[in-house]
């Protein structure tokens, strides 16, 4: 990319002042406009996007500090490098000028050879400053794209790439949390384990990628009739796992029920039209009062799973601890 010849704005309103800076300038490469007072001046710094700024502190419409303030008061202009010029002796106006953000200041009468070398100073410091401020650009959109690719990092980690939903080792981990949530505030939560019937026949007459299909869909139903709040996983092989925070066990038996009838009422084309699929589900949770531990949830409602698979299948079934125990 070709480099940008500098940009140089001169705010002056003396015509002897403006012919000397011009004598300078037009010995350099670089481009300049002139502003004889202090409205041009604002205007042309917004058009021009000078690199550097020569401001004459005296001018007919305002002074100088308040073109300054003006120009470091506005975010794309607050970075252009201001050379103040002021008269010798007034190092009030050199104070001032400073004070509002100037870079430099060059006195009146002054040489030739020194305005060259403020104006080459400044634009150095302006080409330092740009390129620093592209590398801060780079390090952010770096940044950025490092934080987008951890996070996907993140969920391939927690999620299972069939059925879309969240890995067993995750829902272990926040069912553990709830479980310690419910025992300090005794709030309820409920737990389902969802089981696909005669998953192995599936698989073998339509193929295991009939099978990872009908996986997929039964994910995509059963989010849609639980809660945001409500984590759904595959727990293993065709078997897949709810959990509703501050659900009772009757109020999850409902909701299982919904997943049942929607189930069995939807169809999965790559098995054929007439072939309909069919869920088991137990259900299981807090409060509990042999409920000693999150897995003991999983167990109880995987125990209820199976009660519901060798009544026939098709069919929600609830259990608690002591339940399970005595089975």
């Amino acid at each position: 990319m070709e480099e940008r010849v500098p940009h140089v704005l001169v705010i002056e309103d003396s015509s002897f002042g403006t012919d000397q800076v011009k004598a300078v300038l037009e010995k350099t490469s670089y481009q300049f406009v002139i502003a004889k007072n202090g409205i041009q001046g604002l205007k042309q710094a917004r058009e021009f996007l000078p690199d550097v700024i020569l401001l004459d502190m005296v001018l007919p419409d305002m002074d100088g500090r308040e073109v300054c303030r003006h120009l470091r008061s506005q975010e794309d202009l607050r970075g252009i490098p201001i050379i103040i010029v002021t008269v010798r002796g007034k190092t009030e106006d050199k104070v001032l000028g400073l004070g509002e953000g100037a870079s430099d200041y060059v006195t009146k009468p002054f040489e030739p050879s020194e305005l060259r070398a403020r104006i080459d100073a400044s634009l150095r410091m302006k080409r330092l400053q740009d390129e620093l401020i592209e590398k801060n650009k780079e390090l952010v959109r770096k940044n950025q794209e490092y934080e987008v690719l951890l996070k996907h990092v993140q969920t391939l980690a927690i999620t299972d790439p069939v059925t879309g939903l969240f890995n067993r080792r995750y829902f272990e981990e926040v069912l553990g949390q709830e479980f310690s949530r419910s025992q300090r505030y005794c709030t309820p939560f409920s737990c389902l384990m969802i089981d696909i019937d005669q998953f192995k026949k599936i698989n073998d007459t339509f193929g295991h990628e009939a099978g990872d299909k009908v996986l997929e869909e039964m994910g995509k139903i059963i989010q849609l009739q639980v809660r945001k709040v409500d984590l759904s996983a595959r727990y293993g092989g065709d078997e897949l796992a709810v959990l509703l925070p501050e659900s009772l066990r009757d109020d999850a038996a409902q909701v299982a029920q919904r997943i049942l009838e929607q189930v069995h009422s939807a169809t999965f084309p790559i098995l054929g039209e007439k072939h309909r699929v069919s869920v088991s589900i137990g259900v299981a949770g807090f409060p509990d009062p042999e409920l000693r531990d999150a897995r003991q949830a999983v167990l109880a409602s995987d125990f209820a799973l199976y009660r519901a698979k060798r009544a026939g299948g098709n069919r929600v079934e609830m259990m608690t601890v002591a339940e399970m125990e005595s089975a």
